[in-house]
């Protein structure tokens, strides 16, 4: 698999308005943001907390890796306070479900079957009886990241299905955004044979998004586009 996906799951709420975008932002230079760099690193941190915590690494490992990344400028002792909350709300969502769940982080999935070469990373992934739940850290303090119907997460989603066997138990998926420095926590629920359903929906606009094909469509997906300005359709001040 390539290092990024050409109709990634993070953009896919843009690709799957604006079907020539991906191509065009694959032609730019990607660039990094301290923002986005901050947000790695406070990943890292929910990571190892939410290891300890379903004893899939040892608190001596925890404490090595904050010890680690605590050298990186752009540390802040906040990171150690959302992942806390970040790993209460997903033993929460264990415990909710009575059953001892099989349990993933940063798992590579494998989304090819719905989007051409598409792959991700989900931050969580919780098999708790016959319910798969994703749930996506997000550090960021600007607008809530809705859960309903997000497609990332509905990728994402799809992709888990395929992550253990006897994928034919699993009914329903839920889906959650763990965003605490604003204190947000959203859920959203469906049936698999929905998920199921939308991604059947949406292949032939992943294919023309992957071909570079269509038209440009602006509108408020383009807000992180790298290709706004250039296309078409932002050229004429048709953006939101």
């Amino acid at each position: 698999m390539k290092e990024h996906a050409i109709v990634s799951p993070s953009a896919a709420h843009r690709w799957l308005n604006c079907t020539r975008a991906p191509q065009l932002e694959a032609t730019l230079p990607r660039k990094t943001s301290i923002y986005a760099e901050e947000g790695t690193l406070a990943h890292r941190v929910c990571e190892i907390a939410a290891k300890v915590r379903f004893y899939k690494a040892e608190n001596a490992e925890f404490q090595k890796t904050v010890e680690q990344l605590r050298k990186d400028p752009l540390w802040d002792d906040e990171m150690l306070r959302t992942a806390g909350l970040y790993v209460a709300y997903l033993a929460d969502r264990a415990a909710y479900y009575h059953h001892n769940p099989k349990v993933a982080f940063e798992a590579k999935v494998d989304i090819s079957e719905y989007a051409p070469e598409a792959f991700g990373r989900c931050d969580c992934i919780m098999l708790c009886g016959n319910t798969l739940v994703i749930a996506d850290y997000k550090h960021g303090k600007g607008v809530p990241v809705s859960a309903t119907k997000n497609p990332q997460m509905m990728l994402y989603a799809l992709g888990a299905l395929n992550l253990w066997e006897k994928t034919e138990l699993i009914k329903q998926v839920e889906i959650s955004i763990v965003q605490p420095r604003i204190d947000f926590f959203g859920k959203w629920k469906c049936t698999v044979d929905e998920l199921l359903a939308w991604g059947e929906s949406i292949k032939s606009t992943a294919k023309m998004a992957y071909e570079g094909k269509g038209e440009f469509n602006a509108g408020k997906w383009c807000r992180f586009c790298r290709a706004k300005g250039i296309c078409e359709a932002t050229r004429e001040g048709a953006a939101e």
